[in-house]
């Protein structure tokens, strides 16, 4: 049976982390603050915004908001992202996603300071990533990191060391958490792998997962890594959010109260299988997402800082 690895506890450490890291800068007269920008209506995008005002105001941050309407131009939003570049009490901004159809994602991201820019999308520091010389990481891949080497540490093992010269394969190519994750994993000297679709429609991404003594999985398919995928003794990182129905003994859907059928969050990992072969494994909810908000914040306050220097501030 794996070691469940706990990412609300962990969130909760780096909470308390951050939380002095932003009073320090405080007693020195500097508040550290975020700004999200949200163009349309988007469910999801409305429901990130909420998190990431409730999770500043709970740890101090300075938030400020905004929402434009789904019928903003581009010319729209590159005018108030130029207005968060130019505002002191900003240190770092965060476009919420998706964007509406109309308003193209790149000149956006590139629209951003870079120094403000809190999950690494900005071409600049996404190209500083890839050449080994960061200036922010992105907090999702980060959390994968952050969560492991809180694990290993836990196990009595140097958090650095446990990476090096280990096979590590990631699932997933894109541009928010495959890639990246890849040239965090090459910062850790871990021997690296990155399969994807077109290794599976070749048959042979098993074959690759199944010699991993990490795996981290972030492909968007709802418990597609089953046991027989994974090595025995593995520790396997789970990205994915889906949802499924509930279904009951019969296989049919469970409906709710109003008659509609009930879901629930799984990741990419069929995890209570999974975890009957691997070492440890992080569960989802309560895994990766627990502890990618409070990166974010962590980045914030490093930014914020970097405009206070020579102060420095927060690890991993």
């Amino acid at each position: 049976m794996a070691d469940i690895i706990d990412g609300n506890a962990i969130a909760e450490e780096i909470k308390a982390e951050v939380k002095a890291e932003i009073a320090a800068l405080a007693a020195r007269g500097l508040v550290p603050g975020v700004a999200t920008v949200l163009v349309g209506e988007d469910y999801g995008a409305r429901m990130y915004r909420r998190q990431i005002e409730r999770t500043a105001a709970e740890i101090g941050l300075a938030y400020r908001d905004l929402t434009l309407p789904a019928e903003a131009t581009l010319a729209d939003v590159l005018e108030g992202a130029r207005a968060l570049n130019q505002d002191p009490a900003v240190h770092g901004i965060l476009p919420l996603r998706p964007l509406p159809k109309g308003i193209p994602e790149g000149p956006v991201l590139e629209a951003m300071a870079p120094a403000k820019d809190i999950d690494c999308l900005h071409p600049v520091n996404a190209g500083r990533l890839a050449l080994g010389q960061p200036a922010v990481y992105p907090a999702t891949p980060w959390a994968c990191y952050v969560l492991l080497e809180r694990y290993f540490a836990r196990k009595g093992l140097d958090p650095k060391a446990a990476f090096e010269g280990k096979e590590l394969v990631i699932v997933g190519r894109s541009n928010i958490v495959g890639k990246p994750a890849y040239f965090l994993a090459l910062e850790r000297n871990a021997t690296t792998t990155t399969v994807h679709s077109f290794t599976w429609r070749a048959g042979t991404l098993p074959a690759h997962t199944r010699r991993a003594d990490i795996l981290i999985v972030a492909m968007g398919k709802a418990e597609f890594i089953k046991t027989e995928m994974v090595r025995p003794g593995a520790v396997v990182v789970d990205v994915g959010i889906n949802m499924v129905p509930v279904l009951d003994a019969a296989g049919n859907p469970v409906l709710d109260d109003r008659g509609r059928p009930r879901r629930r969050t799984v990741g990419d990992v069929a995890f209570d299988e999974v975890k009957e072969v691997a070492a440890a494994i992080t569960p989802v909810p309560g895994g990766v997402g627990s502890v990618t908000n409070m990166l974010l914040m962590r980045n914030v306050v490093r930014a914020a800082a970097a405009t206070a220097a020579p102060a420095t501030v927060g690890g991993h």
